[in-house]
C-alpha cells in the first residue's frame, strides 16, 4: 500500500526541549494525498489519509506544529507544519489518521505587532520586521531573495502597522510597490536540524512573460473560465452571479475612485482572458520533456500552444493572456488506486485595484502623520515630541532635581525610552535623564553640580511606544 508516484512524506518534531528529534517516513502508508501552492504565499496546504498500524498510539512527529516535508527524490514538493491531525474510526475503512498541514508561510502570521516607519524602503521595513521577530520566527533569516537587485525598488513609504503580522505587511508592501508578489519556498542551500531545507521568504516583481512550463493539447484534460456578463447576468457562465463586498476601511475614497476599484475587481472576475482553470494529465518543461506533476508551482507561467481566444488565429509563440498564463494556484491530488490530477488556476492580470487601494492607504497615513494626530489615544509607534525642563534657584550641590513631564495625550502603551535633546544647560552634573516612563508622561531629572541656580531646558521624543 503506497502512492504510485512513490513520493516521500516525512514528519518530524520541531527543534525544542520537549522531544528529541523524531523522524518518520509515511509515504508507504498514504492512501490519498492533496497539496497546493499559491501566489502570493508559496506552499499552501496539504491533506493526507494515512493508514498507520495503530493510529491510536501518540506520535510526537504528527502533533500540531510538528514539521512535514513532501519530497520527490531530492525535490521538495511541499514543506510546512501539521495543523489539525485527526484520528478517524470508520466502519467501512477502519481506523486511519487524516493529516492536515499548512505551508511554511503560516509562521508569518504568528506575531501581530505595532510599528511605524517614516520614508523607508520596502526592503528596510521588511528587514526591521524580521529583526523584531528574530528570536522566534520559524523561517530562514536569509533575506537575499526579498526584492533583490538588480531592479530592487527604491520607493519609500511611511506606513503605520497597528497590530499587523508579517504576512499582512508583505501583502501591504507588495500592493504598494505595484505588481509584486511574495512566496515562501525551500531555501536552495540551508538545511534544518533534521536535514530538510529551511523555508525562505521571497518577494519580487510578478513575471508574466517567462515560460516555465508547457502543456500541449494532449496534456490537457479540461479547461474552464469565467463568463459572467458585465451587468451580472449569467450569460454563458455555469454559475449564478455572486456579490463581493470589500471593506475599504478608513481610506478616504471619492465616488470616482471607489467606482474605479470596483470595476477593476469586476473585470478580474468577469473577463474571459483573465481567469482560467486547467486540469493536466501531463506537464512538460520548456523543451517539451515530461516532468513530474508534483513539480508545478504557483508564481510560474504555463504556455499552452493550442489554447487561444476562440475565433482568433493561434499565436506562433507565448503571448500573455492568450496562450501563456501566470499560475496563481496549483492543486495536486493522488490516491492509492492510481488516480492522479493536477489542477492549475491561472490568470494574467495585475491587481491594480489592490495597488491603488494600498497607495491611498499610505497617502492617508502620511497625511495623518503630517498633522501629528492619529486619534484620541496616540496610536502605537507614533512618536510624541514636546518641550521639557526647568530653571531653579538656590539648589544644593549634589541634589537631584525631579520634574514631572506630561504627554499632550495618553499613549497606547508606555514608551521604552525617552530621547532628550538639550537647548541650554547650566550648573548640571553630567546630563539629564528620563525615568518613571508611563503612558501619561515621565520624570525628568538631573544632578546639581554646585550650590546655586540650576537650569536644564530642551525637548523630548518618545521611543518604542
Amino acid at each position: 500500500m503506497a502512492l504510485r508516484s512513490a513520493l516521500g512524506l516525512w514528519a518530524y518534531t520541531p527543534p525544542s526541549n520537549a522531544y528529541p528529534l523524531i523522524v518518520s517516513e509515511l509515504g508507504e502508508l498514504v492512501d490519498a494525498l492533496e497539496f497546493t501552492t499559491v501566489a502570493p504565499g508559496g506552499f499552501g496546504d496539504l491533506a493526507a489519509v494515512v493508514k498507520l498500524p495503530d493510529a491510536r498510539i501518540p506520535r510526537p512527529e504528527l502533533a500540531i506544529f510538528s514539521k512535514v516535508c513532501l519530497r520527490d527524490g531530492p525535490t521538495t514538493c511541499f514543506a510546512g507544519e501539521w495543523s489539525d491531525p485527526a484520528l478517524i474510526l470508520d466502519q467501512t475503512h477502519g481506523e486511519y489518521v487524516l493529516l492536515s498541514a499548512l505551508g511554511g508561510g503560516v509562521a508569518l502570521r504568528d506575531d501581530p505587532d505595532d510599528s511605524s516607519y517614516t520614508a523607508q524602503t520596502a526592503q528596510s521595513i521588511i528587514a526591521a520586521e524580521f529583526t523584531r521577530r528574530s528570536a522566534y520566527l520559524a523561517v530562514d533569516p536569509d533575506q537575499s531573495a526579498i526584492l533583490p537587485p538588480p531592479g530592487a525598488p527604491t520607493a519609500t513609504f511611511s506606513p503605520l502597522y497597528d497590530g499587523f503580522n508579517l504576512e499582512e505587511i508583505l501583502h501591504d508592501l507588495c500592493f504598494a510597490l505595484g505588481d509584486y508578489t511574495w512566496t515562501v519556498y525551500e531555501h536552495p542551500a540551508h538545511l534544518d536540524p533534521a536535514g530538510y531545507p529551511t523555508l525562505q521568504v521571497q518577494a519580487h516583481a510578478r513575471d508574466t512573460t517567462t515560460t516555465h512550463y508547457l502543456a500541449t493539447g494532449d496534456d490537457i484534460v479540461g479547461v474552464s473560465d469565467t463568463r459572467l456578463n458585465g451587468d451580472g447576468s449569467q450569460g454563458n457562465a455555469p454559475f449564478r452571479r455572486r456579490k463581493l463586498r470589500r471593506s475599504l476601511g478608513r481610506a478616504p475614497l471619492t465616488a470616482a475612485q471607489a467606482t474605479t476599484i470596483a470595476q477593476a475587481w469586476l473585470s478580474a472576475y468577469q473577463n474571459v482572458s483573465n481567469k482560467v482553470e486547467v486540469t493536466l494529465r501531463r506537464l512538460r518543461d520548456t523543451n517539451g520533456a515530461a516532468i513530474p506533476l508534483t513539480s508545478a508551482r504557483a508564481d510560474r507561467n504555463l504556455f499552452t500552444p493550442e489554447l487561444a481566444v476562440r475565433g482568433q488565429t493561434l499565436s506562433s509563440g507565448p503571448v500573455p493572456a492568450v496562450n501563456q498564463f501566470y499560475i496563481v494556484e496549483t492543486r495536486y491530488r493522488e490516491t492509492q488506486a492510481g488516480e492522479v490530477e493536477l489542477t492549475l488556476t491561472l490568470d494574467n492580470y495585475a491587481d491594480q485595484a489592490g495597488a491603488t487601494l494600498a497607495q491611498l492607504k499610505l497617502s492617508y497615513d502620511a497625511a495623518l502623520r503630517a498633522r501629528g494626530v492619529y486619534r484620541a489615544v496616540a496610536s502605537p509607534g507614533a512618536p510624541v515630541v514636546g518641550p521639557c525642563g526647568a530653571a531653579l534657584s538656590n539648589q544644593s550641590a549634589g541634589a537631584t532635581v525631579k520634574i514631572a513631564v506630561s504627554f499632550p495625550q495618553q499613549l497606547a502603551r508606555a514608551p521604552t525610552a525617552i530621547s532628550l535633546a538639550a537647548t541650554s544647560s547650566s550648573n548640571v552634573s553630567g546630563s539629564a535623564s528620563a525615568t518613571a516612563l508611563t503612558q501619561m508622561g515621565f520624570v525628568l531629572q538631573w544632578t546639581v553640580a554646585a550650590n546655586g541656580a540650576s537650569t536644564w531646558l530642551g525637548s523630548y521624543q518618545t521611543v518604542g511606544n
